[in-house]
């Protein structure tokens, strides 16, 4: 009888609410088998690659305020 219940579990109506919210965001991933993070940009929709957060951050600023943009 308690194989039958465990098989008939509710959902986590939280953790449902959390996973539909996000399940198409864009912005800033990590992607967890190469170790780095991914980012494609708003303004060109170029693919960006960092090791981390901060330098991502510095690649981020850089393209949109240079590459993109052509500077100030």
């Amino acid at each position: 009888m308690w194989q039958m219940l465990s098989s008939l579990e509710i959902p986590d109506p939280f953790a449902t609410f959390v996973a539909n919210k996000y399940a198409k965001a864009t912005g800033l991933k990590y992607d967890f088998f190469a170790k780095e993070w991914y980012l494609k940009t708003a303004c060109c929709g170029e693919e960006l690659y960092a090791p981390n957060k901060k330098t991502m951050t510095k690649i981020r600023l850089y393209h949109t305020r240079n590459e993109c943009l052509g500077g100030y």
